[in-house]
């Protein structure tokens, strides 16, 4: 009986979409809400080499306003090309261009999946061929929809199982979610309102959380409290 997909499977479905569509380079990104955030946190999968991830980040193409910005607005697939988005032609090119250009990026398209399963991102292709036909780009599209929702699938799955949260915090979790303060789910738990509130600060903790409204809405998100 086949497996579950896991995150190795999508990895190796990114790369076959690459290589299926003409595209040398190809990644999943997450796109955060402030451009202050390094790639790290922002790749997530695919065959950047470590080395071309510390140069791309070094030369701030992360924080390039003009994708960034589309990115964070657009739905629709963002087409770019060396000289239009990275000015390869200038008489000085950036630090960023003449990185692009020696890893063979001439063309490249960018698809954007908002607010799927709570997940933003965008599958990167880049490479030297041209770019494919507008009716292939969306069907590109319809791929990016497919992999970000597994993947949110997946990394949901992942998290149950490591959930680092106790079954009593959890539960007061669980009845914080409900709108009810320390005081009445220390009732329904039979515990004191200190002890309620030492559990939820120790979830808050543990979730690197602001507050409590984060602290219930991360556990919510990461599957922690199904």
């Amino acid at each position: 009986m086949r497996q579950p997909w896991n995150e190795a499977d999508l990895e190796a479905a990114l790369a076959m979409a690459g290589n299926t569509y003409g595209f040398t380079y190809a990644a999943a990104l997450a796109l955060p809400s402030t451009d202050e955030q390094g790639l790290q946190t922002r790749y997530l999968m695919g065959n950047w080499s470590h080395g071309f991830q510390r140069s791309y980040e070094a030369a701030e193409l992360h924080r390039h306003k003009v994708v960034v910005a589309t990115l964070s607005t657009d739905p629709m697939p963002f087409e770019w090309d060396i000289d239009t988005l990275y000015g390869i032609s200038d008489p000085k090119p950036s630090k960023g261009a003449r990185l692009v250009a020696e890893a063979g990026w001439s063309e490249g398209v960018l698809l954007p999946v908002h607010g799927m399963t709570a997940m933003c991102g965008a599958l990167s292709f880049a490479g030297p061929n041209a770019l494919p036909s507008r009716t292939v780009i969306y069907e590109m599209q319809s791929f990016a929809f497919v992999f970000f929702g597994m993947l949110a699938a997946v990394r949901f799955d992942e998290n149950r199982r490591n959930n680092p949260l106790t079954p009593r915090e959890r539960d007061c979790l669980r009845l914080a979610m409900l709108g009810k303060t320390s005081s009445e789910i220390g009732i329904v738990l039979s515990l004191s309102e200190y002890t309620i509130s030492q559990y939820l600060t120790a979830a808050q903790r543990k979730l690197d959380a602001s507050n409590r409204t984060h602290t219930v809405a991360m556990a919510a998100q990461l599957g922690y409290l199904s």
